[in-house]
């Protein structure tokens, strides 16, 4: 007998609701907007670049990822927080080869691009892929979308680049990181969306609210 997954929780940010996404990935329903932080495609195929044995297959677990929430979800627009890519590579390299292929499979669907710092070191994204890149901040309603976390006085800001985990601790458990949604007084933070990217752990400051991606799960950090 099937299940039905837990609903996700929504906060309030700014005026706005926001859901958050155990798939690292913010949803804005009033927008129809899907915000994803740090995929790094490509990051992978760098590392068998230089030697590093990393198993194939990461850059269709994250388009497959992104499939499963544009068909369970109302989205219009996907907008990329930054290091969408995460280095240069050929531009017949495989991995752009599949990235094209979906971005002509998903033409309905606007897909925009916050430059971060991995995105600058990659160089331009081709043509073909019709992803429209913007300089941070990137205003929209309440809202200055960027890649690098910063405070700005007139807009409450949402970002990635840190891919922030914490570490819990419970019986059982011994101390295992996982990955977070962090909620301060004027920035966000979203994890890292990427099947491949690591994670750097946060010290929690006593304003944040924090929210922890369990499985198929989000759930609120208490405190």
């Amino acid at each position: 007998m099937l299940t039905k997954p837990p609903p996700h929780p929504q906060i309030e940010v700014a005026g706005e609701v926001l859901t958050l996404l155990p798939q690292r990935a913010v949803y804005w329903a009033r927008q129809r907007m899907l915000l994803v932080a740090d995929a790094h495609f490509g990051k992978a195929a760098r590392f068998r670049m230089h030697g590093v044995p990393i198993p194939r297959g990461t850059t269709d677990d994250n388009l497959d990822v992104l499939d499963t929430l544009l068909d369970n979800h109302a989205i219009d627009r996907i907008v990329f927080l930054g290091d969408l890519m995460h280095g240069r590579i050929a531009r017949d390299a495989p991995t752009f080869e599949r990235l094209g292929s979906w971005c002509a499979q998903r033409r309905g669907v606007a897909l925009e691009l916050i430059m971060g710092n991995h995105d600058r070191h990659a160089g331009a994204l081709p043509s073909a892929l019709s992803i429209t890149v913007h300089s941070e901040p990137y205003r929209i309603g309440p809202f200055a979308l960027c890649h690098h976390p910063a405070t700005l006085d007139d807009a409450y800001v949402l970002a990635g680049h840190l891919h922030p985990v914490i570490r819990l601790y419970g019986r059982g458990l011994g101390r295992v990181q996982a990955p977070c949604f962090v909620f301060g007084p004027r920035a966000a933070v979203l994890p890292a969306f990427g099947a491949f990217t690591g994670g750097f752990r946060i010290a929690r400051q006593p304003a944040d609210r924090i929210w922890v991606v369990a499985g198929e799960q989000v759930l609120r950090l208490p405190g």
